[in-house]
């Protein structure tokens, strides 16, 4: 039995492939996922294939007809998608963003994608990311396994040398696609796997197994890493993001491992240095009245009073005309949900034959009789602890051209307010206003 198949073979192996659904094999002809496709095969579940097709090569089209029938000869269906890459800066990060999107829209829950880096790939992520610096100290290696969307990525020849599974291939009789690109010494990992990993191993030709075994000490010494800042996680929780009170009492660095803890778990990017500086120095050093914002690729991290508060970055930019609502309904708008609910001598009042109010954003210098006594909206929602980035959205009920309700934001545990003047009474019918906001 080939060294491949007895590592395949492994109880590690084979009870983390068995723990899925569904088994995709990332697959592009190559020897390596060619391999891994075939070993696939044997396993008694759902196995498919996908294909990414960067259009980066000449032969592209010519090789995707290659994969088509190498999985028609396996007996395994195949998905093939391409993808436009972006040539500003770096290729081949971008063809990577662009292939493992395709990999988390076409994944579905409890699928497992199967990725054949072996060995020599690993080696050459670790010296990539030393040479280029990297946010997280020690070795930084590709992981076993880990999250990508709703499934889990696996990758079982990690510790397997790529020579074994050109064995594997010839001894099967396979025919593999050659990528003329991997030769190219203008891209980084090609000079380093030509380049520079033939120097290293001339001079010490033990370094392979020599960086394997530190990479599986680093990993250890990670997992030590992550349960302290799981654990500062839930120390440092609120009801709305983290406390920052609570943040402060930690050292520098378990505030870093904290905040990368947080943010990925919440499904964001991975922050690089510079963000983590950012927090540091603009949201954990701010006046206890400021409300500074740090955002990147996407995302969000907001400070209100003691909270960090993490989301999707918005740019919605409320509009200023004017909008017809229909109070028996709910309302997507301004990043939310508007919607009422009908309550006997409370809210606005509300005959029932009427059917339109009209909705508008803030502008400035709104105010509204609260309890007989007018108050200016801007100050009213500061009062009431609605959080800056959510006042110029929150939707404003106007009925004759006069301000009549602000909608409750159950998310602020903030009530719905009327205007004094057309509060339902006793025996009458009333409308409360909520926002739900979703951004």
């Amino acid at each position: 039995m080939n060294l491949l198949e007895e590592r395949w073979q492994q109880d590690d192996i084979q009870s983390f492939l068995q723990s899925s659904r569904r088994c995709v094999v990332a697959f592009s002809g190559g020897a390596d996922s060619l391999s891994l496709l075939s070993l696939a095969t044997s396993l008694s579940k759902p196995i498919l294939a996908l294909h990414v097709n960067h259009g980066l090569n000449t032969d592209a089209d010519e090789w995707q007809q290659i994969c088509i029938k190498q999985c028609l000869d396996l007996g395994v269906r195949l998905e093939c998608f391409k993808v436009k890459v972006d040539r500003k800066g770096s290729i081949e990060e971008n063809a990577r963003k662009a292939r493992y999107s395709v990999f988390e829209n076409f994944l579905q829950e409890k699928d497992l994608l199967l990725l054949a880096h072996h060995a020599d790939d690993q080696i050459e992520t670790v010296l990539f990311n030393l040479f280029r610096g990297t946010s997280i100290p020690g070795i930084v290696a590709m992981p076993r396994s880990r999250g990508l969307g709703k499934a889990k990525l696996f990758r079982p020849f990690l510790d397997v040398p790529r020579a074994n599974i050109i064995a594997y291939c010839k001894l099967k009789g396979f025919k593999w696609i050659d990528d003329s690109s991997n030769q190219d010494k203008t891209f980084d990992r090609s000079y380093l796997r030509h380049g520079v990993v033939p120097l290293i191993e001339d001079r010490w030709p033990n370094f392979r197994s020599t960086v394997l075994q530190g990479i599986s000490k680093d990993g250890e010494m990670r997992e030590l890493i992550r349960g302290i800042a799981e654990n500062d996680l839930m120390e440092c929780r609120s009801g709305l993001g983290l406390a920052v009170s609570a943040v402060l009492k930690l050292p520098n660095t378990r505030k870093d491992y904290l905040f990368r803890c947080w943010i990925t778990k919440e499904g964001f990017p991975f922050p690089t240095m510079g963000i983590l500086r950012a927090m540091h120095k603009n949201l954990l050093m701010a006046k206890p009245d400021a409300e500074p914002c740090v955002s990147w690729r996407g995302c969000e991290i907001r400070r209100y009073k003691d909270n960090l508060i993490l989301k999707a970055q918005s740019n919605l930019v409320m509009p200023k005309k004017l909008f017809h609502f229909n109070p028996l309904t709910s309302l997507t708008i301004a990043g939310g949900l508007l919607r009422t609910v009908k309550e006997e001598g409370n809210g606005l009042k509300f005959s029932g034959l009427e059917r339109d109010l009209v909705i508008k954003f803030r502008q400035g210098g709104e105010s509204i009789r609260v309890n007989g006594k007018t108050k200016i909206v801007k100050k009213l929602l500061q009062d009431l602890g609605v959080p800056p980035w959510l006042r110029n959205r929150l939707p404003l009920i106007y009925r004759d051209d006069v301000l009549v309700a602000i909608p409750g934001i159950p998310e602020w545990n903030t009530l719905p307010i009327t205007v004094s003047e057309q509060l339902a009474k006793s025996g009458e019918s009333g409308l409360l206003f909520w926002f739900d906001n979703t951004q």
